[in-house]
């Protein structure tokens, strides 16, 4: 995946057809390249991003998404100039995890087996690569139109070692692991704990905590409290990938070889 600069319109490179949804710096549009391919080209203006600090996140995501090739995360392409900067992205044409499980209500064994095992195996690959997610969610996982699943936004990764600590309070409050609600340093089992989160969900229908509050959701990750299942689909992992301590929770590297 490389970086290109703005030589040629993209208006000649691409026939933009629909918008696909309106972030805080731009919008995104579906695209027709002149191949024929479908693509997702998401535009930032340079002179709505007023953070210098929203800016250097901008380009780790797009640093960090260019330097990941992993057929079950999305691909991505860089154009470039004065006024903005152009993300040019695979296209999913079938939507998102949360909506699929909507739609479906509930999975066979073999399917939540089958998509879990796509994600896990880009988490263990990002790992591998020294990259933390830490924004694993169902509505952060898209739908192509083979039926494979593709972990996008990589707004809030990080680069770290297996042997240093990261402190950013990130991700989402329904996924996040007890050392993050908790506001203590943490590693790499974040993402194991959200795989859990997101393991219970697929086999279950619903999200193992219910939060109906901010204090009580704390209170229930804090504790590993959730909601005991009501079949036995996956239990033993999905305890495993949600203990509490982050040295007893399995590794990414466990759950790969696990299910």
């Amino acid at each position: 995946v490389k970086r290109h600069h703005h030589k040629h319109n993209l208006k000649h490179r691409y026939e933009f057809l629909e918008s696909l949804g309106k972030g805080t710096y731009g919008k995104v549009k579906k695209a027709k390249e002149r191949s024929g391919r479908l693509v997702a080209v998401k535009s930032i203006r340079k002179e709505k991003i007023k953070d210098e600090q929203d800016l250097v996140h901008i380009r780790r995501e797009i640093e960090i998404m260019s330097s990941l090739c992993h057929p079950h995360i999305i691909t991505i392409y860089e154009f470039e100039n004065k006024d903005k900067i152009v993300i040019v992205m695979e296209y999913a044409s079938q939507g998102d995890l949360y909506d699929y499980i909507c739609d479906k209500k509930n999975l066979s064994e073999y399917e939540a087996r089958h998509f879990f095992r796509q994600i896990v195996s880009a988490v263990h690959y990002c790992h591998q690569n020294g990259i933390v997610h830490r924004d694993l969610k169902l509505e952060n996982i898209l739908l192509d139109g083979n039926g494979n699943f593709q972990i996008a936004d990589f707004g809030l990764s990080n680069l770290y070692h297996s042997d240093e600590y990261l402190q950013t309070f990130c991700g989402s409050p329904l996924y996040a692991s007890p050392e993050i609600v908790n506001g203590r340093p943490y590693r790499g089992p974040v993402d194991t704990w959200s795989l859990g989160v997101l393991l219970y969900t697929l086999v279950h229908g619903t999200m193992p905590f219910d939060g109906l509050n901010h204090k009580i959701l704390v209170q229930q990750i804090s504790t590993g409290n959730y909601r005991k299942p009501s079949k036995p689909s996956a239990c033993g992992l999905i305890r495993w990938m949600l203990m509490v301590n982050p040295e007893r929770r399995a590794t990414i590297e466990e759950v790969a070889g696990h299910w």
